[in-house]
């Protein structure tokens, strides 16, 4: 049966519509209540923002920001101070320190726990400490090498005998190392320039290894407390290290004018029992200094090996670290005799050979 509009009472349709309108305002409420309950949260999260940026003393970060974004766009002036100052005293710190130890014995932070900066001022420690100093063995020319201990920076710091094998080289600096820890001697000398420089000798007083020059004794000395520190921990580098070779020096034929005033050799009593010779010009200019010897005797014997050798013109041309140039006398065995002044000019390195050459073979030795 179908029942029209027409047919269905009043009350019902009355009844519906009361309903709907219900239905309609609840929902109107229901979103109404919605609304207000999301701004409230809102509201109390911007408080909880401005409490947390006045407590940090900055501008909060919005959370869906990047760790890279804000590395890119924040100011970071405070950060590099911090590392520039802490990287500063660790050095001085670490070069203080008579030991270092490997990086496998130093304690791994929890990545968690540690903070930005400490992290990366922990890494510069560790390579500073790599860095401290390290030995190379440099090719001079065929058939001879040196031992050079170098600084963090790559500066050297002192340079060993001449040896005829890399293998040899590399012996020496056990023998080196061996008598800076115990047995061997430094000994500080000051050239005619007033520039100072130290010799590492064995308890029998043969050479060993001669340091660079310094402007004062006080830099000297500093120096030689670094290679004390620095020479029994420092790595050995693999390979033969690029240096200057020695500069090969024809020796000429020694002219005397018939009028040449002689130079004189000085024999000179040291403290505790030593000896050593000194050849002066005939202005009274000092041309050259033997290594300390245990008696007058051998001193003596050091002058007459001099002489010889000069005069068969056994010199070699080096050059330090500030590019000045010094000689080198050698005996047949290239073993070192004695060293020159250092000059600050190839030609003016040379000139001092001729003239102690001339000097050497007119040279009067006091009886």
């Amino acid at each position: 049966m179908i029942i029209s509009a027409a047919e269905i009472p009043d009350s019902i349709i009355i009844i519906g519509i009361v309903v709907a309108v219900v239905v309609l305002v609840g929902v109107i409420i229901a979103a109404v209540l919605v609304k207000r309950s999301a701004a409230k949260r809102k509201k109390e999260q911007t408080a909880d923002d401005e409490s947390v940026r006045d407590d940090s003393g900055g501008a909060s970060v919005p959370e869906d920001r990047t760790a890279e974004d804000m590395s890119e766009s924040a100011p970071c002036d405070s950060v590099t101070d911090v590392s520039v100052e802490s990287f500063t005293q660790i050095e001085s710190d670490s070069e203080a320190q008579p030991e270092v130890q490997p990086e496998a014995d130093m304690p791994e932070e929890d990545p968690e726990e540690a903070q930005p900066v400490k992290k990366q001022k922990e890494s510069r420690v560790r390579t500073s400490r790599r860095a401290a100093g390290s030995w190379t063995v440099e090719y001079k020319r065929l058939g001879e090498y040196v031992a050079v201990l170098c600084a963090k920076n790559g500066e050297p710091m002192l340079s060993s005998e001449t040896y005829s094998t890399e293998e040899g080289a590399r012996a020496g600096i056990g023998t080196i190392v061996k008598n800076i820890t115990g047995g061997g001697t430094f000994v500080i000398y000051r050239d005619k320039n007033d520039n100072y420089y130290f010799k590492l000798k064995t308890a029998g007083n043969k050479f060993l290894c001669v340091g660079e020059t310094y402007r004062s004794k006080d830099q000297c000395e500093k120096a030689m407390e670094s290679v004390k520190r620095l020479a029994p921990t420092a790595p050995v580098s693999g390979g033969l290290s690029e240096s200057d070779e020695y500069i090969e020096y024809s020796p000429a034929t020694v002219t005397i004018p018939p009028d040449a005033a002689p130079g004189r050799w000085q024999i000179e009593s040291m403290s505790g029992g030593m000896f050593r010779a000194k050849l002066y010009a005939a202005n009274g200019q000092l041309m050259l200094t033997t290594e300390e010897v245990s008696s007058q005797r051998t001193a003596i014997a050091v002058v007459e090996s001099i002489k010889k050798n000069a005069a068969d013109g056994n010199f070699v041309i080096d050059r330090d670290k500030f590019g000045r140039y010094y000689y080198k006398l050698r005996n047949a065995r290239k073993s070192v005799i004695c060293m020159g002044e250092s000059y600050d000019s190839l030609p003016s390195c040379v000139k001092a050979i001729e003239t102690v050459r001339r000097y050497c073979a007119t040279a009067v030795l006091p009886v």
